[in-house]
């Protein structure tokens, strides 16, 4: 059983200390917190100096801890080409550059180069960070036929992931940033070759971002794959919390701190408008802003957990506070109607 918020770590590593990473898990855990969600890349924006950083932070804090209470849940990342990542998983690591793929070499080697910095012989949920096949992803949202590549098959992927499993290296698998085709093909080389099926699936999903609300939605349904959403940047990147309304770039944001292509369409003109509209109801309502984005994800019918970052423990209390605020249908009502002045926002072509 897993707590409905979890912990995100990308942070840890870049914008917090170790010591400020342990005050953060501390803290989350006396707020009945009881799952971690981080990577192998992490923290963000990834980079070769700092990758696997943020699991060597949690791997000394959760040697200190029960490990049967905590809910542990890390990624191996898809397709990367000429990537530093294959030396990060070497024993001792490397400067040596590779394709990082999906295959049985790459998924091993990355499961145990996390297990070695995390300091426990087993994780409770591993993911596939990103497909090893081409998808639109991190900006580009339509389908480019002419960027198909040649991608490992899925029954290879599947066939490793259900080896770590026997070896109880794994406890449960599951997907993230997925299509519904690769859902599928996973689920039937599942299937097929008696692997279980993947359980939860970690896309973005927001006031933001509402694409998940079609056909995965269809397919994580109790009576389809049943696989639980853990939704990743609720906030849109801290956007919807209003801070970044009518130009502003506080001290410290992630948005201030990293001018880069994939933040950058998080401040155009557009989301200010929506985003204000959002901020007002918050005000109507006697709640925060964030408080409001993560209560209407809290209130999605697919939502496993909500995946919640914070650099200081005071942000966390605000958004552990959310989860307990159930919102009236009139305002679910309004939040439908500011949705449908501009569906799906930050996404782009």
């Amino acid at each position: 059983m897993v707590s409905e918020v979890c912990l995100g770590t990308m942070t840890f590593g870049e914008q917090n200390t170790e010591a400020e990473a342990h005050e953060i898990l501390d803290a989350a855990f006396a707020a009945g917190i009881n799952f971690i969600d981080t990577a192998e890349i992490y923290p963000t924006p990834p980079r070769a100096e700092t990758a696997g950083r943020t699991e060597e932070y949690i791997g000394t804090w959760l040697e200190k801890q029960d490990r049967s209470k905590v809910i542990l849940a890390t990624k191996v990342s898809g397709y990367g080409k000429d990537s530093y990542l294959p030396g990060k998983r070497k024993d001792p690591p490397t400067d040596e550059k590779a394709d990082a793929r999906l295959d049985a070499a790459n998924i091993e080697a990355a499961l145990n180069a996390s297990l070695r910095r995390l300091r426990t012989s087993y994780v409770d949920l591993y993911q596939l960070h990103w497909p090893d096949r081409y998808v639109p992803l991190f900006g580009p949202s339509v389908y480019d036929v002419k960027s198909e590549r040649p991608s490992v098959p899925f029954e290879e992927t599947v066939a490793a992931l259900g080896k770590l499993i026997k070896e109880k290296k794994i406890r449960y698998w599951g997907v993230c940033n997925e299509t519904p085709f690769g859902v599928c093909e996973l689920v039937r080389a599942c299937d097929k070759l008696g692997v279980p099926r993947p359980v939860t699936i970690q896309n973005q999903f927001s006031l933001l971002s509402r694409s998940y609300e079609t056909s995965l939605a269809e397919l994580a349904s109790p009576a389809h794959y049943n696989m639980a959403l853990l939704p990743w940047s609720p906030l849109g990147r801290g956007i919807l919390t209003g801070k970044y309304l009518n130009g502003a770039r506080p001290e410290g944001a992630r948005l201030s701190l990293f001018d880069i292509p994939f933040n950058r369409k998080y401040l155009e003109d557009k989301i200010d408008q929506i985003v204000a509209q959002y901020v007002e109801l918050a005000k109507e309502l006697k709640i925060t802003p964030a408080q409001l984005a993560l209560a209407w994800v809290k209130s999605r019918w697919y939502v496993g957990s909500t995946i919640i970052g914070a650099t200081k423990t005071t942000h966390l209390k605000e958004n552990v506070e959310a989860f307990d605020i159930e919102l009236p249908e009139e305002a679910l009502k309004k939040i439908d109607f500011i949705h449908m002045q501009n569906k799906d926002p930050i996404a782009t072509v």
